[in-house]
């Protein structure tokens, strides 16, 4: 039986890369879409494919790192720092999970708000119940990543449907998706936060995890297979969720900005982006795709949350335990913003545009430990993949600065 669930998921392409694509349909995507096309139409289209292709080329190099090696980036990185500046990296990557997890947190809580008709601030402590369901399926990995797989299927597959069901105008995807344009600190704030909750560092960080694990213990026997078929789901899982997340965008511009809809500030009214498809029950299945993105990119931030945990402190860490902290900080801030009439949908942004600016912390380590031929051997990252990758971070850092600058 385990024989035959390995070839279902070699066949489907369901392994570390589907765990981590998740990070990728969660509700700040949800969020950062929504807002862009609805605020821009679809002139950060371009935003959301460039950032798609570096996802991939980063998601690679992390796995690669992780197959060598056979550790974790941050096991090799940290190794390398002296004791104060451990720290501050650690502090670095702890505020980048705590961002991760308030967008993961809303998710959920919205969510409940939407399905079962209550506060947000009482479908606030409903939200623990991810604490449970860790405790209960990460003991499988195997398990867990076919879980996801199905959640992440059900969400991505009704926006590509609805491409269809309006008639999306391939002309003007195209054009869009190729004219790079930026006007005015908005929109590069919201474009900022495109490209955070599309590479999201604490994804990076786990992608090498999760690879080291699986090519433990095989003793070095077929690297290149094993690098192959990493390539193969990474191309797979973070492509398919890059058209989700195009196709988000896409619909939020049919259902609101071409009617004039542009300031769009509540995730409750974000379930008019499924109504070609669903109709009457566009809302209750927008906040069950809400729920399950959040529900199950959780799952993945917590385990990225230990590996921080696990690699600044040198001790294991139960990941349950590891959530449960996570919750109860966010839940103050998270309940202070709802005090405040705050709107989720700022909430979303302002954590993924947090992410983008923790992004160099994550792509510097990953980009110098890739090409050391000490580290890697004959399996370094080829120059012009180098060159790329570290054109790519600097176009981040780049993207970050000039939204306080313009």
């Amino acid at each position: 039986m385990t024989g035959k669930l390995e070839n279902l998921k070699r066949i489907l392409a369901i392994g570390p890369a589907t765990l981590v694509s998740v990070a990728y349909i969660d509700p700040g995507n949800f969020g950062t879409n929504i807002e862009a096309g609805s605020k821009y139409g679809l002139t950060l289209l371009w935003v959301v494919w460039l950032s798609g292709a570096m996802a991939i080329m980063f998601q690679y190099i992390s796995g690669k790192v992780g197959i060598v090696t056979e550790k974790g980036l941050l096991d090799v990185s940290m190794a390398k720092l002296r004791k104060n500046e451990k720290k501050l990296y650690f502090f670095g990557l702890f505020i980048a999970i705590l961002a991760t997890d308030m967008a993961e947190f809303v998710g959920m809580a919205v969510g409940f708000h939407l399905i079962l008709g209550i506060p947000l601030s009482i479908s606030a402590g409903l939200s623990v119940v991810d604490v449970l369901l860790l405790f209960l399926l990460t003991e499988d990995l195997g398990r867990m990543e076919i879980v996801i797989a199905g959640l992440v299927g059900i969400v991505g597959l009704s926006y590509l449907i609805e491409l269809v069901i309006v008639h999306a105008n391939p002309e003007e995807i195209l054009m869009h998706s190729f004219i790079p344009y930026l006007s005015g600190s908005e929109m590069i704030l919201t474009a900022t936060s495109i490209i955070g909750a599309t590479i999201m560092p604490h994804a990076i960080i786990l992608h090498s995890y999760l690879s080291a694990e699986k090519s433990a213990g095989k003793g070095g026997i077929n690297k290149k297979g094993e690098i192959k078929n990493h390539l193969k789901e990474t191309l797979v899982n973070l492509g398919g969720a890059s058209l989700v997340n195009a196709a988000i965008q896409i619909m939020s511009y049919y259902a609101f900005y071409l009617k004039g809809l542009t300031n769009i500030t509540s995730l409750e009214s974000a379930y008019y982006t499924l109504a070609p498809l669903f109709g009457a029950l566009a809302s209750w299945i927008f906040a069950i795709s809400l729920f399950s993105s959040g529900l199950s990119s959780s799952m993945v931030s917590v385990i990225a949350g230990v590996k921080i945990l696990e690699s600044y402190f040198g001790t294991p860490t139960k990941q349950w335990k590891v959530r449960l902290m996570l919750r109860l900080i966010n839940m103050v801030p998270f309940l202070i913003a709802v005090y405040l009439g705050v709107d989720m949908m700022s909430i979303l942004v302002y954590t993924q545009a947090i992410l983008s600016f923790s992004l160099p912390l994550v792509l510097f380590p990953l980009i110098n430990i890739s090409k050391d031929g000490n580290l890697m051997g004959g399996y370094k990252i080829s120059k012009p993949l180098y060159v790329i990758s570290l054109v790519s971070t600097v176009f981040i850092v780049l993207i970050n600065i000039a939204m306080f600058v313009f």
